[in-house]
């Protein structure tokens, strides 16, 4: 046999391969604001382990209305050059007057396996649930952010504001408070895990979306 064949045989079958990698989950969120929900969660997919076990596409729903922005999500979930493990709809309730638009919105991600985590009445109702349990009503986001900037004020010297970039930075070291604090509302002060949180002023379950993202099994 050629000495370069044998050279080549041992070369080859000398080759180590390397622990193989865990494949990453595949997530799609899709998110109503222009910049809180985006920011929010744009800095929550690259943070370990999240990043090592997922893979996570921000997307901001084209559409005003909430109709539209199920639709979008829909549509991004069914697009043939993408393909998700999941899809979730962060979006919020906005008031009574949106209640049956919000349930035709519910009723079409249903139809299309796609997971919504709602805020009642606004997005601002997770980030109150950092600070402290809460089950008042309010009318709308404003509402909510006069009630939030009392805590934020008191642990960033400043208002909160809705286009903070660095959002879910300042806020990471109380998640799991705010895990905690919506959970306990949501099954406590509106009877039980499984009502929808449209029927709930106020409250989220961006608590399971967060916490399925930040506790990944090995």
């Amino acid at each position: 046999m050629p000495r370069s064949h044998f050279s080549r045989r041992r070369s080859g079958s000398s080759r180590r391969r390397g622990p193989k990698r865990p494949q990453k989950t595949t997530v799609l969120i899709v998110g109503e604001g222009k910049e809180t929900e985006r920011n929010y969660f744009d800095q929550l997919k690259r943070d370990e382990p999240t990043r090592r076990h997922f893979d996570i596409t921000v997307k901001r729903g084209k559409g005003g209305s909430r109709q539209q922005i199920a639709q979008f999500a829909v549509d991004r979930k069914n697009n043939i050059d993408a393909t998700y493990d999941q899809v979730w709809c962060v979006m919020d309730t906005e008031g009574p007057k949106e209640i049956d638009a919000m349930r035709r919105a519910l009723e079409l991600l249903n139809a299309n396996s796609i997971t919504p985590a709602l805020s009642n009445p606004a997005f601002e109702v997770w980030v109150l649930a950092h600070f402290e349990k809460t089950g008042t009503g309010f009318l709308d986001c404003d509402q909510v952010i006069e009630k939030l900037n009392g805590p934020w004020k008191n642990h960033f010297s400043a208002d909160y504001d809705k286009a903070d970039q660095r959002i879910y930075r300042r806020l990471s070291t109380f998640t799991d408070l705010a895990i905690e604090n919506a959970k306990w509302v949501h099954e406590h002060h509106h009877d039980g895990l499984d009502k929808c949180i449209l029927d709930c002023n106020s409250a989220t379950d961006v608590y399971r979306l967060v916490g399925m993202l930040r506790a990944p099994s090995d």
